[in-house]
């Protein structure tokens, strides 16, 4: 079953000097989060540590029971999960298969990041759509779902893929053949947030807030 899980970071202390939030995650990640120099950056991956240990919680899991994967991804024997951050939230899911999500705030579109780093279908989708940036970032987080997904990140150039929308229904080709995992997007407080799964997603989107 997929959970979705959400942290506002906009409540949340700077972990450099309030220490309420921080002291209950694991050494490794309280170095990652002061390593940020930024206050809302150590914010963001605080929410990111708080989601993660309430999935470990929830399942049972010992952080000391997390593995890690060749490409750096981690799981645990009985759960898989994925985090991500951006603007004001850390979004996570949590899956009894591989999943992948992220989040990005909607700003103006990107039109020369898509021409250079998407599909030509996929560029001529979001210059020609009513409103270019929420249809950007729709696809921007949908990709950065799907590589997170198979764990392979950036090694998997974003053109290599394709992003198909038709009456709301969104697959995934490659070669023109396509991909074998469930793709669900939406939009929540001017945040985009996509979801790549081999589990069937939630049809109701309800979040677990932490």
């Amino acid at each position: 079953m997929i959970k979705l899980y959400l942290a506002d970071i906009s409540v949340l202390g700077d972990p450099q000097s309030d220490n309420s939030k921080i002291s209950l995650l694991p050494q490794k990640r309280q170095i990652k989060i002061l390593k940020h120099k930024l206050a809302d950056d150590r914010r963001r991956s605080l929410g990111a540590g708080m989601i993660i240990n309430k999935i470990l919680y929830e399942n049972n899991v010992d952080v000391n029971s997390i593995h890690y994967g060749s490409n750096g991804k981690p799981y645990a024997d009985n759960i898989f999960f994925n985090v991500a951050h951006s603007g004001k939230f850390a979004f996570g899911v949590s899956s009894d298969k591989e999943v992948g999500c992220d989040v990005e705030i909607i700003k103006d579109a990107h039109l020369d990041i898509a021409k250079r780093f998407f599909t030509e279908s996929e560029y001529n989708y979001i210059s020609k759509s009513e409103n270019s940036s929420n249809t950007f970032y729709k696809l921007w987080t949908i990709k950065e779902s799907y590589i997170k997904l198979s764990g392979e990140g950036l090694r998997t150039p974003l053109n290599s893929f394709e992003i198909n929308i038709s009456d709301n229904d969104i697959s995934i080709t490659e070669n023109n053949i396509a991909k074998d995992c469930f793709v669900t997007q939406f939009e929540f407080d001017n945040h985009s947030f996509a979801i790549c799964s081999y589990e069937q997603p939630p049809r109701k989107i309800e979040f677990n807030y932490v």
